[in-house]
């Protein structure tokens, strides 16, 4: 019985790794995968070698060789996106063999052990022997099975994106068999970087839609800082028991404690911020955002980002930083790529602000990285305030670097002697993960709580003579309306309603990444008392 139980495995022995080798597939391959995703990669395997055992081959040579090769990118920049791409295709040698100098090797453990299991794959299968009975019904329900399994995330994904903002697109990359999107998502990030990349080409080009009714400038020079994850409840300004903002703590102007972020990540909250969508149709038309605005308002515009210039998250603001008159990224791809300073921001703003320009006013939006993880990298591991634990700390000294980049920019203003306005807000908050470990609680991306969507709001210019805090309800989703009452600018489109009245706006509406919720229904996120 034994031996005969030992016979059937050694005939079998090439379908079991096969099965070790479909669960190889799914971790190093860098997309995400759900609890069925090696079945499937299995099933998927298991009829190409039925059906054609050469193009089996082939097939298993390019995925193991494209995955060994992805994946110490994966675990430096994540999944690949247009923004990958375009580093790929546009970064210099020097940023090359910066790349290469930060791999460890450690980063190739996993694709060793991945080409390993496929040369013994090959071995095996030269002592296999199928067997030769008629299986096509079961084949048939197999494909069926795949077919399924790969396609039904990407459907209800579909769907999902008609109650946004932006046009619906079905796209395999949603695929939740994570051997099927990595593919699918190499084929959308290249055709997606050619693509963003005429598009950034061509904005520029575009015609402001705006009907101007009225334009009243105040100051000379404007400065909108959009800063990066940062809660609102971190803030000193806000009542945070360190002082994370010493420079705002102190300054004259406008403070608003009720401002609410339009979503809980960069890419929708500035979709639904700096683009105007028409309450009628409840779609974004890209050609009418902050940028076209002031253009069309005769305001000289300049954009300096610290952000990506193209990804699956970048194009929503590069898109209208490539529209300004003058415009300057510090990363050739995604945001993720490459670990500049904000500071550098503020070197540019300097040569920007000496720039002689016709007009007679001049928008600068500063972009920053600010507190988007990882928290250390963001200070360069120099620790200026200390809380809890290394990560925690980080992302307090993050605020503070905010905090002291904001206090640079005003010292630039006041020194060309003109008026100015700088309004500051961060795009979204956080909330708090591994609440049960002191040692390991940090901070990360989430839509449940009313702390990932409150962040502050500081408006500082130089005709302030007080401090004037308040505790307003502000949805982000109007903030393009606050942006043209801010720079002096009357539109058709933006007309009867007061950004700054103090009057609360009514039913907040956030975007929690699937649909459109009450920003009330929402929990409250508490830092855990862990004496």
């Amino acid at each position: 019985m034994l031996k005969r139980f030992y016979r059937y495995l050694a005939q079998r022995f090439f379908y079991l790794w096969l099965l070790w080798f479909s669960f190889l597939t799914v971790v190093t391959s860098p997309e995400k995968s759900i609890y069925y995703a090696v079945l499937s990669t299995y099933i998927l395997y298991y009829l190409l070698y039925v059906a054609n055992k050469r193009f089996f081959f082939i097939a298993v040579m390019i995925i193991t060789l494209s995955l060994c090769l992805y994946y110490p990118v994966y675990l430096r920049y994540s999944s690949l996106n247009s923004g990958i791409v375009a580093a790929f295709f546009e970064t210099n040698p020097e940023e090359s063999f910066a790349f290469i100098k930060e791999l460890d090797l450690s980063h190739f453990v996993i694709p060793l052990l991945f080409l390993l299991s496929a040369v013994l794959l090959f071995r095996l299968e030269k002592y296999n022997k199928p067997a030769q009975d008629n299986k096509k019904i079961l084949h048939g329900v197999l494909f069926v099975v795949l077919i399924f399994s790969i396609v039904w995330i990407p459907i209800k994904s579909y769907f999902n994106q008609q109650k946004g903002l932006e046009q619906a697109r079905w796209s395999l990359t949603d695929s939740p068999v994570n051997l099927v999107s990595f593919y699918a998502n190499i084929y959308a990030s290249i055709s997606g970087y050619y693509q963003e990349k005429q598009e950034l080409e061509n904005v520029t080009h575009i015609t402001p839609p705006w009907k101007i009714s009225a334009v009243n400038p105040q100051y000379r020079n404007y400065v909108l800082v959009i800063g990066e994850s940062a809660r609102k409840d971190w803030i000193s300004s806000y009542g945070f028991n360190l002082p994370t903002t010493p420079f705002l703590d102190g300054s004259k102007g406008y403070i608003n404690s009720g401002y609410i972020a339009a979503a809980p990540g960069t890419y929708h909250s500035l979709l639904y911020s700096l683009y105007f969508t028409d309450p009628k149709v409840k779609k974004v038309n890209y050609a009418y955002n902050i940028i076209t605005l002031a253009k069309a308002a005769g305001i000289h515009t300049v954009w300096l980002s610290n952000q990506g210039r193209m990804g699956k998250y970048d194009t929503v603001a590069s898109r209208i930083g490539a529209s300004a008159h003058r415009h300057q990224f510090t990363k050739v791809g995604a945001f993720n790529m490459g670990g500049v300073d904000d500071d550098k921001l503020v070197e540019m703003l300097e040569q920007e602000l000496a720039y002689q320009t016709p007009e007679a006013n001049r928008l600068f939006v500063l972009h920053l990285m600010g507190s988007h993880a990882n928290f250390c990298d963001r200070v360069n591991n120099k620790i200026s305030i200390e809380f809890i634990n290394k990560s925690l700390s980080c992302y307090a000294s993050s605020i503070l670097k905010t905090d002291k980049l904001i206090e640079k920019v005003i010292g630039l203003l006041r020194q060309k002697d003109e008026s100015y306005s700088l309004l500051y807000f961060s795009d979204h908050g956080l909330s708090y993960v591994d609440k049960e470990s002191k040692e390991k609680l940090s901070l990360d991306h989430g839509c449940e709580f009313k702390q990932n969507y409150e962040v502050p709001f500081f408006k500082l210019s130089s005709d302030d003579t007080r401090r004037r805090e308040v505790n307003v309800r502000r949805s982000g989703m109007k903030f393009i309306y606050g942006f043209a009452q801010w720079l002096g600018i009357q539109t058709q489109e933006l007309a009867d309603y007061d950004f700054f009245s103090d009057q609360n706006d009514t039913e907040i509406k956030v975007f929690n990444f699937e649909k459109e919720i009450s920003f009330d229904q929402l929990k409250e996120d508490i830092l855990p008392d862990y004496r």
